[in-house]
């Protein structure tokens, strides 16, 4: 019989259909999971499932049953891994789940910044147009894709993704993986850029890896796109640009603590037409919602069988 506790199970709607475990086991859910109440809810578990719930050394050390963490994301910074290796605990996580979701929430983004949609809707409720002599409102510049440079920073399955239907657009592209990321490689890139997009993982290296100074070189008519994680931007220099009109606009999906508090910068520019900020959702479609779950049983069931899948650690 082996204990399974998922510390944050609401972060799946209950519109999403369980599969079942092909083994013996003892299912316990809970909706949120407080830091203060991990040790005691994991201390006799053999599995743990979390998303954005993190696992400390001090945490892990409560539980001297665990066999495997299931994280239900992609991300593993909320894991302490090097714990794990040294305890023979396996870490798994998800996988090339959610590329079509968040490439079609990253074009949403990025049209709603370039055909200033937010801006036009506001200009329409302030009755703007209604009081033109004209048939259109040109209280805006947009500007089309065709023609124009995306730069993507991360070569995995959602930039590839992003790529492909920024082809359909007929943009040109441009790559920066992670390991290429060298302080010349990076100015020089970001200098050829109309839409910069970010699909690398938060890691020490991307930790405001693009600040005031790097948004500085881009075109002051390009727009950024964030829906990785929310430390690879720093937010305060973000801010600042939006403000200062150093780029164009930016739409965000992410952010450094999540749900973000009262205090958080980003409030201070949401009612600007060139700034979206949408609540971590790129990923959240039903249908992703429905193959992450999926997944995650898969990886736990497959652990169980002998042929551990996804394995991080």
């Amino acid at each position: 019989m082996k204990n399974i506790v998922f510390l944050d199970k609401s972060t799946f709607p209950k519109t999403v259909k369980f599969p079942k475990f092909k083994f013996k086991n003892k299912f316990k859910g809970y909706d949120f999971t407080e830091s203060s109440q991990v040790p005691s809810r994991i201390k006799n578990a053999h599995v743990i499932i979390t998303n954005k719930i993190k696992l400390s050394e001090i945490d892990l050390s409560k539980a001297l049953s665990l066999e495997l963490i299931a994280i239900t994301a992609t991300g593993t910074n909320i894991i302490d891994l090097e714990y794990c290796k040294k305890n023979n605990i396996l870490v798994c996580n998800l996988r090339d789940y959610a590329s079509t979701a968040v490439a079609e929430h990253v074009f949403a983004l990025i049209l709603n910044l370039v055909k200033k949609i937010k801006g036009l809707e506001k200009d329409i409720s302030k009755y703007i147009w209604q009081e033109r002599k004209v048939f259109a409102l040109l209280s805006h510049e947009i500007s089309e894709l065709k023609g124009k440079t995306l730069g993507i920073i991360g070569k995995g399955s959602i930039g590839k993704k992003v790529a492909k239907i920024a082809k359909a657009f007929e943009m040109n592209i441009l790559f920066l993986s992670v390991r290429e990321n060298k302080s010349n490689k990076l100015n020089n890139f970001l200098k050829k850029l109309d839409v910069l997009t970010i699909h690398c993982p938060l890691t020490t290296s991307t930790i405001n890896l693009i600040n005031l100074k790097k948004l500085k070189l881009m075109k002051k008519t390009a727009v950024i796109i964030n829906t990785a994680r929310g430390g690879i931007i720093n937010e305060n220099d973000l801010v600042k640009a939006v403000k200062m009109r150093v780029i164009s606009g930016a739409g965000i999906d992410v952010s450094t603590e999540e749900p973000p508090n009262k205090s958080h910068p980003y409030y201070s520019i949401l009612k600007y037409p060139n700034f979206i900020w949408t609540p971590h959702t790129a990923w959240a479609s039903n249908e992703t919602l429905q193959v992450a779950i999926n997944q995650l049983f898969n990886n736990i069931n497959s652990f169980y069988n002998g042929k551990s899948k996804n394995v991080v650690s």
